[in-house]
């Protein structure tokens, strides 16, 4: 758990430090109720009831102080507490810190009626995790800390000045990303609503400002070293560290989006322990546990932060304890123009494979 913890502290600028800037700060209330997602068929048993919480978040209204805010349309940054029962004792509650943008679709900020869209990544802290004694009914959680994940689609009604009304559809995940089995992790698809106070009373003015030149001449070139602790396929089988060197080339398409091609390398000693112990290996000398993938990458810049998103496929890979395409998403912040740090979550499909913290060199 303390590795968990770690790897969440040290990308600096999620939560609090949103805050920061100038903006109008808002307060939200909203009231959840939803269901559970059967994205695998072997939680089915878990799906009993309807879960229902509480959000409290405290947003700040980007005004187009970096340059960035208004590539987005000026989106708010945002800080989420949330309390979800799922009606269940085999899973209990969940608490999660998540810091998040909102997104607006709709350009006219006088506007009564405006859409928008958020995503974000925090901690939450589950009071039911899995135990092979006491608990065994719980295939979902294995660990009390998660990794939160929440995608959100939200209605906004300007009923006053200060207060407007709020209604969306979101799902919130949690998982763990594999540092324990089990790890199936839990998806909440829930309907909200609730209003939205305006905590300021100062006027705050939108900055326009004209777009910095942007060099798409050529490839840029980046080193990352990926690490961390999983429990690679069997439950009990305990975690192990891991490393992954992947060497990426990329093009930048315009101010938002990077597109590129990465080869990386994957050492996992969960994996290499697997093999060893494999009951269908026995008396056989096991296949090699590295890997070696192809994946495409896109990144999505929002100012010193960036989305990461890869597919990619393994074209060396002996033992194959996953499938052979595998997917990558999470959230990169520079600290400079070369040095950076990542936090993403490689899978098959919905089987988390890891969570991984990076560090990286973009050379250019």
């Amino acid at each position: 758990m303390k590795v968990l913890v770690a790897i969440l502290l040290l990308i600096p600028g999620l939560s609090l430090a949103q805050f920061s800037g100038e903006g109008e700060r808002i307060l939200h209330m909203e009231y959840m109720h939803g269901f559970i997602l059967k994205h695998k068929k072997q939680i089915s048993h878990l799906i009993i009831g309807h879960p229902q919480g509480i959000r409290a978040t405290l947003v700040r209204q980007t005004n187009g102080s970096e340059r960035w805010h208004q590539r987005y349309n000026y989106p708010e940054a945002g800080l989420s507490l949330i309390y979800l029962d799922y009606q269940n004792p085999s899973l209990g509650k969940s608490i999660a810190l998540i810091p998040h943008y909102n997104v607006y679709f709709t350009k006219n900020r006088q506007a009564k009626s405006r859409w928008k869209y958020q995503i974000g990544l925090g901690l939450g802290y589950n009071t039911n995790k899995y135990h092979r004694e006491t608990n065994n009914q719980n295939n979902v959680l294995g660990t009390d800390l998660n990794f939160g994940i929440s995608m959100q689609l939200q209605h906004q009604y300007q009923i006053t000045k200060d207060i407007a009304l709020l209604n969306s559809v979101s799902l919130t995940h949690f998982s763990n990303g594999s540092i324990r089995k089990p790890n199936s992790g839990i998806n909440t698809v829930s309907f909200n609503t609730g209003i939205a106070y305006s905590l300021s009373k100062k006027a705050y003015s939108y900055n326009f400002n004209q777009n910095d030149p942007i060099d798409k001449e050529g490839l840029g070139y980046t080193a990352t070293l990926s690490f961390g602790m999983h429990e690679a396929t069997k439950i009990g089988a305990g975690s192990y560290p891991f490393f992954v060197l992947s060497a990426l080339a990329d093009k930048t398409l315009n101010h938002k989006s990077k597109l590129g091609i990465a080869i990386e390398w994957f050492y996992s000693e969960s994996l290499k322990r697997d093999i060893k112990f494999d009951p269908e290996l026995a008396g056989e000398e096991g296949p090699d546990f590295n890997r070696i993938g192809i994946a495409l990458s896109h990144e999505l810049v929002l100012g010193d932060f960036s989305v990461m998103s890869q597919l990619g496929y393994y074209v060396y890979d002996p033992y194959k304890p996953f499938t052979s395409v595998y997917i990558r998403a999470g959230l990169r912040r520079y600290f400079n123009d070369n040095l950076f740090a990542s936090l993403c979550v490689k899978s098959h499909h919905a089987r988390a494979e890891a969570a991984e913290f990076a560090l990286g060199w973009r050379f250019k």
